[in-house]
């Protein structure tokens, strides 16, 4: 279990979980996926024995920090930085659905989208949470190392490592009705600030995978490889190198949602004042971020030469059609 907070490995107890249909569904990988997904935290186990007793008094707090950069596991990535490729650009109406407290219809210009939060009695009463469903341009496919970051606006409170934070869950599809959603972990039982826990801050550091969990201006990175036993995956139905939808679901953070491990998840709940859940904004530098494309985005050098080529091929049909009509390149006939 430790090791597997600092490494992000499956252990045994959740591999249950995670090779069976998500929906409750019987449909566990195919042998042979099966057999990968054993071996790779076999392998991680091994890797994780060889740092020694040290890495084993380690349990919690082990996950970045609201602004930390520079973090093993899960550093936050700023909006700025240059790996960001293009940038969500579309909600999907057709999969969105906002919960009470939550905004009443899709803001597309930049505008804040609220999902909504949900009090105990609707918790209670099987009310479902709120969410919403995202495309870029290009989808998104599995790389070397982070594959995409999902922004939100929550702040410092009151103090570093604590962040008033509203938390979602993430998941990917590639056809729009398969969601294939990423394990994740929440380790907080407790909240800081003097104002009850609709206006407070939690640790950070024991969260991972969710997003909302690092400060306005920073984004959550999520590596598709964290999908690689996903029933879905396994089956086809997600494929990882084409994922063209994105969907973040809000938790209610009062305990009643859980993480991967069963773990009930605690945020900032219920939001005082205005609209609560997790916050979604579309546009450049806020949002989703993607930094590997399912279709290549070109450098700034490869529009260059796409340029020339482009050029180039218009001077030589010119110049074939005037050869063709008897008149040169320039406009003058020829004999």
């Amino acid at each position: 279990m430790r090791f597997a907070r600092i490494f992000r490995l499956t252990p045994p107890r959740f591999l249950g979980p995670f090779l069976s249909h998500p929906r409750g569904a019987e449909r566990p990988l195919p042998g042979r996926r099966q057999s990968v997904v054993v071996f790779r935290f076999a392998a991680r186990v091994c890797l994780a024995l060889a740092f020694g007793s040290a890495a084993s008094e380690v349990s919690a707090e082990v996950y970045s920090g609201p602004t930390q950069t520079d973090h093993p596991i899960d550093p936050a990535i700023p909006a700025s930085d240059s790996r960001f490729v293009e940038w969500a650009n579309r909600i999907d109406p057709t999969r969105t659905r906002f919960a009470p407290r939550g905004s009443t219809q899709i803001d597309p210009s930049g505008g804040f989208n609220s999902l909504g939060d949900l009090d105990r009695d609707e918790i209670a009463a099987g009310e479902q949470p709120g969410y919403l469903t995202v495309t870029t341009p290009s989808g998104i496919r599995n790389g070397s190392g982070a594959d995409f970051a999902v922004f939100e606006n929550g702040f410092v409170f009151p103090s570093d490592p604590y962040l008033f934070m509203e938390l979602a869950y993430v998941e990917v599809s590639s056809n729009g009705e398969d969601f294939a959603r990423f394990p994740s972990v929440s380790l907080n039982d407790t909240f800081e600030g003097g104002f009850g826990q609709s206006f407070a801050g939690f640790d950070s550091r024991n969260v991972y995978n969710l997003a909302g969990k690092h400060a306005a201006g920073h984004g959550t990175p999520f590596d598709l490889d964290a999908l690689a036993a996903d029933p879905l995956v396994g089956a086809g139905a997600v494929d990882l190198d084409e994922i063209r939808y994105l969907k973040l679901v809000d938790i209610p953070g009062d305990g009643s949602f859980f993480d991967s491990a069963g773990n009930g998840i605690l945020d900032t709940w219920l939001t005082a004042g205005g609209s609560g859940g997790f916050d979604f904004r579309l546009g450049e530098g806020q949002g989703v971020g993607v930094i590997h494309t399912a279709t290549a985005v070109p450098e700034p050098a490869g529009w260059a030469v796409i340029a020339a080529l482009v050029s180039f091929v218009a001077v030589r049909s010119r110049r074939r059609a005037a050869r063709t009509s008897g008149v040169s390149s320039d406009g003058e006939a020829t004999s």
